[in-house]
């Protein structure tokens, strides 16, 4: 699987679909010692089992476009957090981002740019409007205000799940505040979109559905105003991996 710098890769895992113990298993034989660890601290069997598919989803696709054992994949981070691939530091080639919630977990690659991905699952119980008051800029709080019910809530999780891709392929973690960036009264539903923002950059943002109670985003860095093409892959982990007709798209 070769990554290109015009093309981004997004494989999603819906947990729920991996029940067999021995696979599980094979998945916690890939992690390193410090991965262990934190496998071993999660309280509950789902979050534990959410985490484990994510390390494996992360480590397995990344050993098909560099060509190494899942196992034997290593990582450090940047000062804000940020992981990168400790193999190909240097030429810094392959960019990647995990991401994770409730009953789905997914991952982002592509070749020399930044990026972001966040996923959401958005049949949890949250008070949208005191969220957006408090965190998110003016403009997208004042319409959601406008809004009730379903149409509320889906256009609360496209403002939050663009802001945290945009969060997270900037790298700068919580040094970038949510009401930093605005997405209101912009057209968020059709096709990859460009934004320039306030970094002076343009950045590539595609809203997308996996399922009916997931929300999705990745926003992309973009070195000029072409748009960058998105595969998807729905996969599960050592065992297959297909095309991926995102649902609602």
């Amino acid at each position: 699987m070769k990554l290109s710098t015009d093309k981004a890769l997004l494989c999603f895992t819906f947990v729920d679909e991996i029940q067999d113990d021995k696979l599980l298993a094979e998945y916690q034989s890939m992690l390193p010692a410090d991965e262990l660890d934190k496998l071993g601290k999660f309280r509950f069997a789902t979050h534990k089992k959410r985490y484990l598919v994510g390390r494996a989803l992360l480590r397995t696709t990344l050993s098909k476009c560099v060509g190494i054992g899942p196992d034997l994949i290593t990582f450090s981070r940047e000062s804000h957090g940020r992981p990168f691939l400790m193999q190909y530091r240097q030429n810094n080639n392959v960019q990647f981002n995990l991401s994770y919630t409730d009953g789905l977990v997914a991952v982002a690659l592509i070749s020399g740019k930044q990026v972001g991905l966040d996923i959401e699952n958005t049949s949890r119980q949250i008070d949208c409007l005191d969220i957006a008051r408090n965190y998110f800029a003016q403009k997208e709080y004042c319409e959601l205000k406008l809004l009730s019910g379903p149409p509320r809530r889906i256009r609360f999780f496209e403002f939050w799940t663009q802001k945290e891709a945009y969060m997270k392929a900037r790298g700068l973690g919580l040094h970038l505040a949510l009401d930093d960036v605005n997405f209101a009264s912009s057209d968020n539903t059709t096709g990859p979109h460009l934004i320039l923002m306030k970094d002076g950059r343009y950045w590539q943002f595609k809203l997308l559905n996996p399922s009916v109670t997931h929300k999705a985003a990745v926003c992309i860095g973009a070195a000029s105003t072409s748009k960058i093409r998105i595969e998807y892959k729905k996969a599960v982990p050592l065992v297959r991996e297909d095309a991926f007709v995102m649902p609602m798209e």
